[in-house]
């Protein structure tokens, strides 16, 4: 099975688990769903594995997310003591990752959390399925957080980082979007990549990472200076 057939069987796994009524609420984020943004077939080839699936969801205070465990515990969902991750319950062997939008709830989340749950965006599975999903713009942005914050802004050893690369590599549309998106998010996105564009490691990054005919570094290149500069639009 190719990777993209794996974490598409992943989501799938979730999603009937999860019932029509939290498939509705939670929003699916993170490594697992980076192939559903993709439009180029040589990229998402490109796609790396993950062992989790990372959903989010907006919940008022801490009674709330026990009582989403508990209904959760009941669709067959467990705890996971031996994992490290405070939010993560396991679903038989697969890592399920439950991240409140509210920080108040375990003392974490990402910044565009509540915004990707507001304007989540419909995402088809197999067998007629139907997930939410963020939009690209702020798939980005949450992935641009988490490489600025848990990845410590380190691009060789970022999976965030790897995984933006694969939405501009593999999503020609993405630039429009971003410069489509609310003035908040493009602002946030294009300063970020500018960030990413002063990046010493950057052509290492680019070359080790970009599949494809020599010059696709170089369009992936001209695509992050692009956005770069939505920041003064």
């Amino acid at each position: 099975m190719t990777v993209q057939g794996k974490l598409k069987e992943m989501l799938n796994a979730v999603a009937v688990a999860l019932g029509d009524d939290l498939r509705s609420r939670l929003v699916f984020v993170g490594g697992c769903t980076t192939a559903l943004y993709i439009t180029d077939p040589i990229t998402l080839e490109g796609v790396r594995a993950t062992d989790d699936v990372d959903l989010i969801v907006d919940l008022a205070g801490f009674a709330a997310w026990a009582e989403l465990m508990e209904t959760l515990r009941q669709r067959g969902f467990a705890e996971a003591p031996d994992e490290n991750v405070l939010c993560r319950m396991k679903l038989g062997d697969l890592k399920v990752d439950f991240m409140p939008a509210d920080p108040a709830v375990l003392g974490f989340s990402n910044q565009w959390y509540g915004r990707g749950i507001e304007t989540a965006v419909p995402a088809a599975l197999d067998d007629g399925l139907e997930i939410r999903c963020l939009t690209a713009p702020l798939f980005i942005a949450t992935k641009l957080e988490a490489y600025r914050g848990r990845g410590g802004g380190d691009l060789i050893g970022s999976r965030d980082a790897e995984d933006i690369l694969l939405l501009v590599d593999g999503r020609e549309e993405l630039g429009d979007e971003i410069a489509e998106a609310d003035a908040d998010i493009k602002a946030y996105i294009a300063e970020q990549i500018g960030g990413v564009l002063g990046d010493p490691n950057l052509d290492h990054f680019l070359q080790g990472n970009i599949r494809g005919p020599t010059g696709r570094a170089d369009i992936v290149y001209d695509r992050l200076e692009a956005i770069a500069k939505l920041g003064g639009v």
